[in-house]
């Protein structure tokens, strides 16, 4: 098989060879033109279309050149077959065929020349397996990437081949194809004149008649012939006959491969029977593809039906345009992965239509990934809170309030108003924008309530109801939140991610609880307390978010956490970083401005600062930009300023003691 393509922007490296003797010049070419982009040979991976690698069919005239080349038929062929090379490099784009050809020549010709081991020709259908198999396994890994679940059965074309070729002998059977040439097409014209079939039934009649589109239908490889071997312009390939050096499989009408269609309509009707609910695709086969697929269905099993339903998404266009290799504007998934996480990509599709086009674009992705975290941020706070009301429900049953106020019935009206909302909208044409709107306004009055009614003995029924709900919707979307945790067990020996995560979150806050209470009461324990909270932050700060672990310290004392991409984590602990030291050298400044300020005064106030406006800094880095975070601190020292040494006021900071 042909070794992968060099890099589109790289031209494939000239033959390394020694020069050539003066007589077998004219064997050589005069020069290394092989590896010259002019003619032909540098631009390997432009179109890819050739299917085998330049190098290859180089390299075995490097070892002609050095041959003994003193006979005349050997110095005769020989130039001949570096000629046959030269010309298949020269094209533009090289066929399939006539690389092949190339490679034959050179290889007899090293074995006329008395090669011991003569370069081997490609072998086309190993190639071609070989290929499919690196593609699928790269198209998995890409799902599983984006958190698509498996399909529960996989068919490949080449292990249906037989299935295939009895499939198109039942459509003969029933006359509605014929055969020319060792070619098999499916007769449109027998197939309409049939009582209650229809060619054509997701196009109208200007689609039919559309030669460019029929064209594609019938693919790259077709014979030129083709045109000819068909009865009526909208026939179609049900079975190829294979030119030399394209694969082939035996069948009744000899060597040959199926035609693009007739393999899903096979491999569908094999697992799934004669008639299907629902077919879906790229807009892009609507027609002929899933037309053609249709027809032969119901040619086979000669019936009126062969599917309920067909789901077309629209096209992907970056930035405006149809995504294009020939634009060079094509992005892989794993390159998008390089820059926004599965979820947010996931986000993306949601706002948009399945059916309509879709925009990637910076733009497109900026308001995608801002969703995300709008919806991350309330599942880590929701979560948070379902944890404190577990604790206290534990803790003190007889505290806990079950009983409704206006709060609550605001709550529940919300969730029961925004359920029907949902369920309306995916009714409509599976509509996923206006579905996660609505979404997005439950979230608010979610959080609403958590505002107004921060003790954690209310609502916490009601709360898990929501979560509930919002863990349906969301899996059904495909997407996992940090509300998974709840319903998500470990197997019978491990917990989840999340469950640990948990364990370690609730371990640090007993600790720093504890460490806080002792610094408060003073004594010997409140340097010891000072190491311990030291410790605690450090945990937050460095260790947990190099594992993707985020974590946010509440006034309750429950850290509100959440699971994301490392790397994000990361990015928000630094970006942190930075604004609380923007505001800890506003705070010094400020300090150096107010000599009347005794000492003890300042050192009070940087006191209060570093403990509380940092920290409040940190949390709040990724809400306000640097300029409010600082105009924050402000009003914090502010306070802690007019309250001198002793009992200050509260500014937004919060108050206390001085």
């Amino acid at each position: 098989p042909p070794a992968p393509p060099s890099p589109p922007s790289e031209a494939a490296p000239p033959v390394a060879a020694p020069p050539p003797a003066e007589e077998d010049m004219y064997a050589y070419g005069g020069g290394d033109e092989f590896g010259d982009e002019e003619d032909g040979g540098g631009d390997g991976g432009d179109g890819g279309e050739g299917g085998g690698d330049l190098e290859q069919l180089l390299h075995p005239v490097s070892k002609l050149l050095v041959l003994d080349l003193s006979q005349p038929s050997h110095v005769a062929l020989a130039a001949a077959a570096v000629e046959a090379a030269e010309a298949a490099l020269a094209a533009p784009k090289p066929t399939l065929l006539e690389l092949v050809g190339a490679q034959t020549a050179l290889r007899d010709a090293a074995a006329a020349a008395g090669m011991a081991s003569p370069p081997a020709v490609c072998d086309v259908q190993t190639a071609f397996v070989k290929l499919t198999l690196e593609q699928e396994a790269s198209f998995f890994e890409d799902m599983a990437a984006l958190n698509v679940r498996p399909p529960d059965a996989v068919t490949r074309v080449t292990d249906y081949v037989p299935e295939i070729v009895s499939y198109i002998e039942t459509i003969a059977r029933n006359g509605y194809c014929y055969e020319a040439n060792g070619s098999v097409y499916f007769d449109t014209a027998a197939f309409t004149s049939s009582e209650g079939k229809v060619y054509g039934k997701l196009v109208d009649a200007s689609a039919l008649a559309d030669k460019e589109l029929l064209a594609e239908g019938e693919g790259a490889l077709s014979a030129s012939s083709a045109e000819a071997d068909k009865r009526h312009p909208s026939d179609f390939a049900l079975w190829k006959a294979s030119k030399p050096g394209e694969p082939a499989w035996p069948s009744p009408w000899g060597e040959g491969r199926p035609g693009w269609h007739i393999e899903c309509s096979a491999m569908m009707s094999d697992l799934l029977g004669g008639e299907v609910d629902i077919n879906a695709g790229g807009i892009d086969l609507k027609f002929p593809h899933h037309e053609n697929q249709m027809a032969q269905v119901e040619a086979h099993y000669d019936c009126c039906k062969a599917c309920n339903y067909f789901w077309h998404s629209g096209h992907l266009s970056i930035d405006g345009l149809k995504m294009s290799k020939s634009l060079k504007n094509f992005i892989t998934i794993r390159e998008a992965l390089e820059t926004y996480s599965a979820r947010q990509l996931r986000f993306l599709f949601l706002l948009q239509k399945y059916h309509q086009p879709m925009e990637y674009s910076q733009n497109s992705m900026a308001a995608a990934a801002d969703l995300e975290r709008r919806f991350g941020a309330f599942e880590a706070a929701l979560a948070a809170r379902l944890r404190e009301a577990d604790t206290a429900a534990d803790a003190a049953p007889q505290e806990v309030l079950h009983r409704w106020g206006d709060q609550e019935r605001r709550l529940n009206d919300a969730l029961v108003d925004k359920r029907a909302a949902v369920h309306a909208a995916l009714l409509d044409c599976i509509d996923t924008p206006s579905a996660v709107k609505r979404l997005e306004q439950l979230i608010r009055a979610a959080n609403s309530y958590m505002g107004e009614v921060p003790q954690p003995q209310r609502g916490a029924t009601l709360l898990h109801a929501v979560a509930r709900y919002y863990r349906r919707v969301m899996g059904a979307f495909g997407v996992e939140t940090a509300l998974d945790a709840a319903g998500a067990a470990g197997s019978a020996d491990s917990a989840t991610p999340l469950q640990l995560t948990e364990a370690v979150s609730s371990f640090r806050d007993t600790v720093r609880s504890i460490a806080i209470e002792a610094k408060r009461s003073g004594g010997e324990g409140a340097g010891l307390a000072d190491e311990v909270l030291r410790v605690c932050d450090a945990l937050r700060d460095e260790s947990l978010p190099a594992l993707g672990v985020r974590i946010e310290d509440r006034p309750s004392g429950v850290a509100q956490f959440a699971i994301d991409e490392p790397q994000r984590v990361l990015a928000e602990a630094a970006r942190r970083r930075e604004a609380a030291a923007q505001a800890a050298e506003a705070a010094a400044a400020y300090l150096e401005q107010r000599p009347e300020m005794t000492a003890h005064s300042k050192a009070l106030a940087q006191k209060r600062y570093d403990a509380l406006l940092l920290r409040e800094a940190s949390r709040e880095a990724e809400r306000l930009c640097p300029g409010e975070a600082l105009h924050l601190g402000r009003e914090s020292l502010n306070s802690a300023s007019t309250g001198g040494g002793g009992g200050g006021g509260g500014g937004r900071g919060g108050g206390g003691g001085g």
